[in-house]
């Protein structure tokens, strides 16, 4: 039992339930160029220069990364608590008497949690596949293309090129 439990859940949660294209605004806004940006403001505030962390293809990248990490990691945390919650206790505590936390963890909890590791994998690819919104609203598929994903590629191709077939 950790003390305010359920707190802790409905902060970890909470970023699921806002919308992609205001997450990604949200960071862009976080991350933005030398001048503009929360982040680059604390960097000059103590003396360090300034980053271009979204013309960067390296950094945007990775701010890419993290948020579609902060924004997901509720979903992915339910379904583990679901899946630990289905593990019998009876089990764990038979394990006590020769096993310690890791064998117990490898050998009973693991193998109970393969449905639960699946399904975050499933969810977490097809996600990755179908990712716009965080894309568009931050880098827009650059610098270079570098953050360019199926999907803001097909809107590319469809809008600015007026391709709709190849589309």
């Amino acid at each position: 039992r950790i003390f305010g439990r359920n707190i802790l859940r409905t902060i970890i949660f909470a970023p699921m339930v806002v919308s992609a294209l205001v997450v990604g605004y949200l960071f862009k806004y976080i991350f933005g160029p030398p001048g503009t940006g929360v982040v680059n403001a604390v960097l000059e505030a103590v003396g360090l220069h300034q980053v271009d962390f979204l013309g960067n293809p390296t950094t945007a990248l990775w701010i890419i990364i993290i948020t579609v990490i902060w924004q997901f990691t509720g979903s992915t945390m339910v379904i583990y608590l679901a899946g630990l919650q289905g593990v019998p206790p009876e089990l764990d505590e038979a394990a006590v008497d020769g096993a310690g936390y890791w064998k117990r963890f490898w050998y009973i909890t693991r193998p109970l949690l393969a449905p639960a590791i699946t399904i975050n994998l499933m969810l977490g690819l097809i996600g990755g596949l179908k990712l716009f919104d965080q894309i568009f609203s931050i880098t827009n598929g650059g610098p270079g293309n570098q953050t360019q994903t199926i999907s803001t590629l097909i809107y590319l191709i469809f809008s600015q090129f007026a391709e709709y077939g190849r589309a």
